[in-house]
């Protein structure tokens, strides 16, 4: 029974040598398939298994006794292959005649035994008659070892020992194993105690304090003023009469009489009040004022005083609101939402604080008509609103 790697193997093939090859062949061709597949040398994961193939060949090949088994599993018994026909042959002969020289040696024994007078007992096959074993004991005696001995001859010394073989090629190192599974997480830990609370953080500055706002203007007061023809106890000459409220909101009536010849004019002060202007001044007295033209009062001017120092070199800037156009079924040169701005930079005495401007028309525009009509703006058409006027000084 042959090994089972043999089994379905062409071992000259895998060598690539011819069946006729010598054990040279076999030994130069497996050197050069060493250098071709060592793994070592060539890292080709192919090459491994080609490797011990190759091995397991020349390991077959280079043995006399496993070649012969494996030419005869491979060619069969009686199919002797060409590269060993003739040693095959070569064997059969030299066995042939090996044990004819043994025949003839044995028969020529007899013979010189014969010669020299010994009785050689005949040899039957029958059992009751003696066996082999039985007549060759008869031919042991001292007498017929010693004539073996002169002819066969004295046992020569034994021979010398084999050369020791070379050692086999190291073993090729097995395949790395694969990687263990990633193990399972651990459990997770127990929460550590809560540590001792850290120490407070200083407190911040405190930040500055905003700027304070601009404080809304004040209203105007004594707009809401009625104009009444004045009798003739209250102006000889003629005249109008203002009824409206002074700042403390007490009721007043303001009479304003005709000048001789009824061309002469009179004054008047629409209202009063103070407002914040900015930073600069923070309590600044305002008043509309009149003057009576023409049997009429218009705007004359705007009257800003108890003006601080500090102001000196600002822009003053007023704005004044129009209601109606119309007076007496006569139209002016405004029409109702008309706007007046008067603007003047302010130049103080900046050791007061009771400087004081007048904003005439001069200093007076009408945004709509960009006019400096101001001396023509009825008083009663003036806004009574308390955003009929504001004042900024910036």
């Amino acid at each position: 029974m042959i090994p089972k790697n043999w089994e379905g193997s062409d071992f000259y093939r895998d060598l690539g040598v011819h069946s006729s090859a010598s054990l040279d062949e076999i030994k130069s061709a497996y050197r050069k398939r060493v250098r071709e597949y060592h793994p070592d040398l060539n890292p080709d994961p192919a090459n491994r298994e080609r490797f011990r193939q190759v091995t397991l060949a020349y390991t077959v090949l280079s043995d006399e006794k496993t070649r012969e088994e494996y030419d005869d599993y491979i060619f069969g018994e009686e199919e002797i292959p060409r590269q060993n026909a003739y040693v095959r042959r070569e064997k059969k002969k030299n066995r042939f005649f090996g044990l004819i020289g043994r025949a003839a040696i044995f028969i020529v024994v007899l013979l010189l035994l014969r010669a020299f007078g010994f009785a050689i007992p005949q040899v039957s096959t029958n059992a009751n008659q003696g066996s082999i074993s039985s007549a060759l004991q008869k031919l042991t005696g001292s007498g017929n070892n010693q004539i073996l001995a002169l002819m066969v001859g004295p046992q020569g010394p034994p021979g010398p020992a084999g050369v020791a073989g070379k050692n086999g090629f190291i073993g090729l190192n097995g395949y790395q194993g694969k990687d263990g599974l990633p193990g399972a997480p651990g459990a997770v830990g127990e929460q550590g105690p809560i540590g001792p609370a850290g120490p407070q953080g200083v407190q911040g500055t405190q930040g500055t304090q905003g700027t304070q706002g601009l404080q809304g203007l004040q209203g105007i007061n004594g707009q809401n003023v009625t104009i009444s023809s004045a009798t003739s106890d209250q102006c000889s000459a003629g005249g109008y009469v203002l009824t409206g409220k002074d700042s403390s909101g007490n009721a007043i009536s303001v009479p304003v009489c005709n000048g001789s010849g009824g061309g002469g004019g009179g004054s008047g002060i629409l209202g009063t009040g103070y407002v914040n202007v900015g930073a600069c001044d923070s309590n600044v007295h305002i008043s509309l004022e009149s003057a009576f033209t023409g049997g009429e009062f218009k705007m004359s001017a705007i009257i800003v005083d108890q003006l601080s120092g500090d102001c000196d070199g600002q822009l003053l800037t007023a704005t004044l609101k129009v209601k109606s156009g119309t007076v007496d079924g006569t139209s002016g040169t405004y029409v109702a939402g008309d706007t007046y701005v008067c603007s003047t930079r302010l130049s103080l005495d900046t050791n007061s604080a009771s400087n004081s401007v007048a904003l005439t028309s001069a200093d007076c525009t009408n945004s709509r008509t960009n006019a400096n009509s101001f001396n023509d703006l009825y008083a009663i058409d003036v806004s009574s609103d308390s955003r009929g006027l504001q004042i900024q000084i910036a």
